[in-house]
């Protein structure tokens, strides 16, 4: 029996792809390494992965005007062109990265207990465009061309162990653009959270942060861009939510409610 569509109560089975095709129009990144949770690594020979958790009405209407919407500016991006983000374009690429970031989170299972986000929040996101609550998103370029989507849940406890938040960060890579999601649910009754903790790191330099909007334009690339390995590797941003000794503090004056 048919699934409901992640985005609305019609039935699933639309084969949507997760890096839409104007991207593999624009490069052949060959083979890629997938993996799913605790599975094992397999090497897929063709790219365009397509899943299923989506309807024709969803995949044909909001979904597509929002990434035709996004091909001048995300498309750009992708191509190594320098340009300026206003108030606007900066909402459109981060609709388009919580979109992705949504389609990546359904690859566990429509039931799996460990889906991230909730029916009303993408609900929210296809009815007015609305990102979740608390969430925080960057932006920031790679050398190269590459294609990755990488996503890891993580939570916050309280020092008797209790769980404070249950998180998600999602890592979308395209070309030389870069774009990272994280979204914190509460668990606790009540709760609240002042900072959030990363890994230490010269963030501020390698990302700019498009949601919440902190600036009416802003100016990609910043000033440092990840490498494949190294110092400025973009594994440490795959590995930014991974605490060890040194944390840097996000305020959450950033994240709202």
């Amino acid at each position: 029996m048919s699934q409901p569509c992640l985005f609305c109560d019609n039935n699933s089975g639309s084969r949507e792809h997760l890096w839409p095709a104007w991207i593999h129009d624009r490069k052949d990144f060959g083979p890629i390494k997938m993996q799913i949770g605790k599975s094992e690594t397999i090497i897929r020979p063709n790219p365009q992965l397509k899943i299923k958790t989506v309807c024709g009405v969803c995949n044909n209407g909001w979904m597509s005007d929002l990434e035709a919407e996004n091909i001048p500016i995300i498309g750009s991006m992708l191509q190594d062109i320098a340009m300026p983000l206003d108030q606007e374009q900066q909402k459109l690429v981060a609709a388009w990265s919580v979109k992705t970031a949504m389609m990546s989170d359904s690859m566990k299972g429509r039931n799996a207990p460990n889906k991230f986000y909730t029916k009303d929040e993408c609900l929210n996101l296809r009815q007015s465009r609305q990102i979740p609550s608390r969430t925080l998103i960057w932006i920031g370029r790679v050398g190269g061309m590459h294609l990755a989507d990488v996503g890891n849940d993580f939570t916050f406890l309280y020092p008797n162990g209790e769980r404070l938040t249950s998180n998600t960060a999602s890592t979308i890579v395209a070309g030389h653009f870069v774009t990272q999601v994280v979204t914190v649910h509460m668990d606790s009754e009540g709760a609240n959270i002042d900072e959030i903790p990363c890994k230490f790191g010269n963030w501020d330099e390698k990302l700019i942060q498009i949601w919440p909007i902190q600036k009416p334009v802003v100016q990609w690339p910043p000033k440092i861009s990840f490498t494949n390995g190294g110092p400025e590797g973009i594994a440490y941003l795959l590995d930014r939510w991974r605490l060890g000794e040194q944390t840097d503090i996000i305020s959450a004056g950033k994240v709202p409610d």
